[in-house]
């Protein structure tokens, strides 16, 4: 298990994850300019929610037409 650290709004988070799973959170949270070592505004959360709710809208998608090809 590896700890993920992240401050909102003065807020301090720390959520222990799987370790890859947990490097996968920090790569992503830096990708969306999310700091791990200072405060962030939690617009930048959303944000970033935002942007991996339609990763996965897309790979749902993309999984529905494979599994539909599949079908036929």
């Amino acid at each position: 298990m590896k700890k993920v650290i992240f401050t909102i709004e003065g807020r301090r988070f720390e959520i222990e994850l799987e370790n890859s799973f947990a490097d996968y959170v920090e790569e992503n949270l830096k990708e969306q300019g999310i700091a791990q070592d200072r405060n962030n505004e939690a617009s930048k959360f959303i944000k970033a929610y935002l942007h991996i709710l339609k990763e996965n809208y897309e790979a749902g998608k993309h999984i529905k037409i494979i599994l539909n090809k599949m079908d036929t």
